[in-house]
């Protein structure tokens, strides 16, 4: 029984760790989402995010240029980012409940 419990404390502060380095992940990368709009013959890429309750848009350039390609590649990886961290905390929060539980779960 200690020895489950050994894991369940190693695990919780594995998975932690891990949350607060995705936290930090996130943070690193900008927020929105990438959308292309078409004015006159040309398309031009924009962030579009929300900031305090209001809708911002920022422009970035033209549709496929490299800014506009390094941008969506980091709002991609910010997306998948929320993600691990999403089931990062699903993870913590069902070992802590566990450790909780105590001598109750393997009884």
């Amino acid at each position: 029984m200690a020895a489950i419990d050994l894991y369940l404390q190693n695990e919780r502060s594995r998975l932690q760790r891990q949350v607060t380095r995705l936290e930090e992940e996130c943070d690193a990368r900008p927020r929105g989402a990438l959308v292309l709009k078409k004015r006159g013959l040309r398309e031009y890429a924009y962030v579009i995010r929300r900031d305090e309750g209001r809708v911002v848009t920022q422009y970035v350039g033209k549709a496929g240029c490299w800014k506009s390609q390094a941008i969506g590649a980091k709002l991609s990886e910010r997306r998948r980012y929320e993600n691990e961290l999403a089931q990062a905390r699903n993870e913590l929060e069902r070992i802590c409940k566990m450790l909780r539980a105590g001598g109750t779960l393997f009884d």
